[in-house]
């Protein structure tokens, strides 16, 4: 497998990997929370939803939110890292 393409995975591939069943995935993905591609950045994106519903104990709309900013935040980062 050549290192630049994208590694993508069927829903119960995604399932298995990160423990988090189907049925929840497709739910985070109806409700905009993961994209419709299952790659490493999906991976990425469910390990930190679970992450903070666990600790935080939020609903999808909270989710949602949290994870919209922490997206933002990134990208700001990833601009500030280009600008210096």
């Amino acid at each position: 497998m050549n290192d630049a393409t994208p590694q993508a995975y069927t829903l119960e591939i995604l399932a298995k990997i990160t423990g988090v069943s189907s049925q929840t995935i497709v739910q985070y993905q109806e409700h905009g929370l993961i994209r419709p591609e299952f790659d490493d950045e999906t991976v990425r994106a469910l390990r930190r939803i679970e992450h903070l519903r666990e600790t935080c104990e939020m609903n999808l709309a909270g989710l949602k939110l949290l994870t919209s900013l922490l997206d933002e935040v990134d990208q700001l980062r990833e601009e500030l890292r280009w600008r210096r």
